[in-house]
């Protein structure tokens, strides 16, 4: 008379472990959909930092490419002036290898908080050499609120928007767009690119000026192309 109990109860323990298994598996995959949109944000800050302006679009919503950022040169532009205004707006326009922190508006969950998330953003200097972009909440005080949209388009995350104007960057971002001359060492035509008589002293340039500089030289390189810089082969890779 007690086996039919015994079933029972062990039936039952067999389900609360299904549940607990599917509860843990469906945590770790949410998590993991939200530590993409952190991811999305961070490869696009290193192709910044690298100097690589127009391959940081490859995070962009095909939308916002189409639209807002049509042309390469308006993308390069806006990604160049965007890092500006940051360095700027966090004294670090000497460094080429600062930090970014991330807070997310939410923690996305399908079907409940929709397909967008807002993302502040905080760039801080590097301690030491080798150390890892660091993820965290930082502090709210120093974040830029808002800064990036980012959407699901096709499974994947992608950023839809910056929303420059409402952020405590945006008088910075406005007049580095207004007074900074970008074509000032080299300005571009319908075949190619024009260098300007212009002396580059480097004991003299400016950070700003540095920065500048590594710009004009980044849309040099992109106007020749791949099919003419030359390729030098060694004994055991090609260079």
């Amino acid at each position: 008379m007690e086996k039919p109990s015994l079933n029972v109860s062990l039936v039952s323990i067999i389900i609360i472990l299904a549940i607990f298994v599917i509860g843990v598996v469906t945590y770790v995959s949410i998590l993991g959909e939200n530590h993409k949109i952190d991811r999305v944000i961070v490869a696009y800050f290193n192709n910044l930092k690298d100097g690589m302006y127009l391959e940081a679009c490859e995070g962009f919503s095909s939308n916002f490419q189409e639209g807002q950022l049509s042309s390469d040169e308006l993308r390069v532009n806006f990604n160049f002036l965007l890092e500006l205004s940051l360095l700027k707006h966090y004294n670090l326009i000497d460094n080429y290898d600062y930090k970014v922190e991330l807070k997310r508006s939410h923690f996305w969950i399908p079907f409940i908080s929709g397909d967008s998330v807002r993302v502040s953003v905080v760039l801080r200097k590097k301690g030491d050499k080798g150390v890892p972009d660091t993820l965290s909440s930082g502090h709210d005080s120093d974040l830029t609120r808002n800064l990036i949209v980012v959407e699901r388009e096709k499974r994947s995350w992608k950023i839809k928007q910056f929303t420059v104007a409402d952020s405590s960057i945006s008088d910075t971002y406005n007049d580095l767009r207004q007074n900074i001359d970008l074509n000032k060492y080299i300005k571009r035509t319908p075949k190619g690119f024009l260098l300007k008589n212009t002396e580059v002293n480097f004991t003299t340039l400016t950070p700003l000026d540095k920065r500048l500089l590594r710009f004009s030289l980044y849309n040099i390189q992109k106007s020749m192309g791949k099919d003419v810089i030359p390729i030098v082969k060694t004994k055991n890779k090609v260079m």
